[in-house]
């Protein structure tokens, strides 16, 4: 049922995203009575404070894909992933204490930076390649929800929609300035945390005083074990309590603790001190928002699961359920819908101006500034070109996103196959000083060759998970149904193919968890043939020392090892190449 869409959505909307833009702009404009060198367009100077930045990291965590993706997910495969907040409660002191002190004392500005001196070149643009695969992908599911939201709520064309927000967060990310960029990223923080509470809120009242509350059954009628505790050990299973709670330990560690966006914030703190404060309050906010995500799941599960809009034919993809239930719930309070809306496209804003922010930062730092040299004008241009180039693609890879999987499945898979290597090579770093370069490099590229492998063939011929069961019930009387009947059309079983390759039936999940021991085992067999142990003591400086003191207590790292490289280490400065003064493009 498509509604008229009242003219207060459209002044809320405007005027709340031009209040966003402002501050951008602001901060874009202020800067230059800042003296700006590369320190303060990628870091703020190091001078900002921990509430800023922890509300920047939970703007960036939470894109789009949050807010319309997940919840659509949980709707339609279960709520199993929320078993992934259960590694969150030992990854934040993991991260705290072992991850952030070393990049901290370092002074780095890029992780890449981190990888260059700890195994040459080559690994650092081979992790580059990594990040660039996982930032794209999720640059561009997040413009294709905002994409979904705005087409569904305006009732615009989908592919201007999704055309007109990459082109709006290409163009922000050009207003630049690190500093702005969190301010803004705190601003949207507070109207992300606004969307899912108007949706709950919303269904509760209805619940309690809508005209439709006899239809549908009461939400303790819905079995729980399909939905969220479905426990075997099955590893081809996605939808699974121990899939997703071991399956989601690299990409949590990814997004939490190396990923170039988060450590970016991490490094612009005052202090170590304040740095590790950011990291708990930050995925605290995180935490408590995803979970909150998990309840308008749930709700929407009490609401339609005896009247489901796709098949009623009111949508034509479950990522459209959020924006519809906005669309057709909201409408009769004016301004609501603009609210949420801009809550989704503020999600988006922030995740992908960062992404496109710190794609261009580390391949003008990592990829191009090693082997080419540029004067200030010419880094100028470079650096303004990535950032359109980047932002530019992810628009172009978000229009293809709806051929290919649900935005949130094709996220997650991808993500996982991706940072299992990733953040396998980054545990080598920081916690085996006898890896070396041979075995880091050799290892990586192996694992990435089978998750490429397995990738390409879950995506032709793997299974697909089972959807949560769903009729036409109960719907209103005003309602037609597409069929005139209620046939359940969604597969409610696990759909597999016949003579499937074992490798194309393994979750994402699991291979994620599996690369990235893969690679810490493969990475330390291959350093101790080639001599790692005999190098141990140069890399003492850029190994966490939780692990050399750990080592050192096993009697696996010499005293004089340690002693004699530890203050090299501490005071060792990251040489590389002089970054010219180009924050004038940030």
């Amino acid at each position: 049922m498509v509604r008229d869409v009242h003219l207060a959505e459209y002044a809320v909307f405007g005027i709340l995203m031009g209040a966003n833009l402002a501050v951008g702009l602001y901060f874009a404009l202020n800067r230059r009575s800042r003296r700006m060198n590369s320190d303060e367009a990628f870091l703020g100077s190091r001078t900002l404070g921990i509430v800023p930045l922890s509300l920047s990291i939970l703007a960036t965590l939470v894109s789009a894909i949050g807010v319309v993706g997940f919840t659509a997910h949980f709707y339609t495969y279960g709520l199993h992933w929320l078993w992934s907040l259960v590694p969150l409660l030992f990854l934040v002191p993991v991260v705290s204490r072992i991850v952030v002190p070393v990049f901290y004392n370092l002074k780095i500005t890029s992780v890449f930076e981190y990888l260059r001196l700890r195994f040459g070149n080559k690994m650092g643009i081979i992790a580059c390649f990594i990040n660039f695969v996982i930032s794209m992908v999720l640059g561009a599911v997040s413009t294709f929800a905002a994409g979904v939201a705005i087409s569904t709520a305006f009732h615009f064309p989908s592919l201007w929609s999704i055309l007109a927000t990459g082109a709006a967060c290409t163009i922000y990310t050009a207003f630049g300035g690190f500093r702005g960029v969190i301010w803004t990223d705190a601003m949207q923080a507070i109207l992300i945390l606004v969307c899912p509470l108007t949706v709950v809120i919303k269904i509760i009242y209805d619940s309690s005083y809508g005209p439709d509350v006899n239809l549908r059954r009461p939400v303790d009628d819905v079995d729980i074990q399909p939905y969220f505790l479905e426990a075997s050990f099955d590893l081809t299973k996605e939808e699974n309590v121990w899939a997703c709670i071991f399956g989601s330990i690299a990409p949590n560690m990814y997004r939490m603790g190396v990923g170039q966006m988060i450590v970016q914030r991490y490094a612009a703190a005052k202090s170590l001190q304040e740095a590790q404060s950011t990291v708990y309050l930050g995925n605290t906010l995180f935490f408590v928002t995803f979970a909150l995500l998990g309840v308008v799941g749930m709700s929407l599960i009490y609401w339609y699961r005896d009247c489901d809009p796709f098949l009623l034919g009111a949508i034509s993809r479950v990522d459209q359920l959020v924006p519809y239930y906005v669309g057709t719930r909201l409408s009769g309070f004016p301004g609501f819908s603009g609210l949420f809306l801009t809550g989704v496209v503020s999600a988006t804003l922030s995740t992908v101006s960062s992404a496109i922010n710190s794609l261009a930062a580390t391949f003008y730092i990592d990829v191009l500034l090693p082997y080419m040299s540029f004067s200030e004008d010419q880094a100028n241009m470079v650096t303004k070109a990535l950032a359109f180039g980047f932002g530019a693609s992810m628009t172009l890879l978000a229009i293809i996103v709806p051929y290919l999987e649900s935005a949130v499945r094709l996220f997650t898979i991808l993500q996982s196959s991706a940072a299992g290597p990733f953040v396998g090579l980054y545990i080598l770093a920081l916690a085996f000083p006898w890896a070396n370069s041979k075995g880091a490099v050799t290892s990586t590229i192996l694992v990435l060759a089978l998750q490429l492998w397995a990738l390409i063939g879950k995506f032709s011929s793997g299974p697909r998970p089972p959807k949560m069961a769903v009729t036409l019930d109960s719907c209103p009387a005003n309602f037609t149904r597409v069929d005139g009947n209620a046939t359940l059309a969604w597969t409610t079983h696990e759909q597999r193919g016949e003579n499937v390759f074992p490798l194309y039936m393994l979750s994402a999940y699991w291979g994620g968890f599996f690369s990235m021991v893969l690679t810490v085992v493969v990475g330390l067999l291959i350093s101790v043939m080639t001599g790692g142990g005999e190098q141990a003591g140069r890399h003492i400086g850029l190994t966490s020392d939780v692990f050399i003191q750990f080592w050192k207590r096993l009697k696996l790292l010499p005293d004089s090892d340690a002693n004699s490289n530890s203050e090299k280490g501490k005071t060792e400065t990251v040489q590389l190449n002089d970054i010219t003064d180009i924050s004038s493009n940030w």
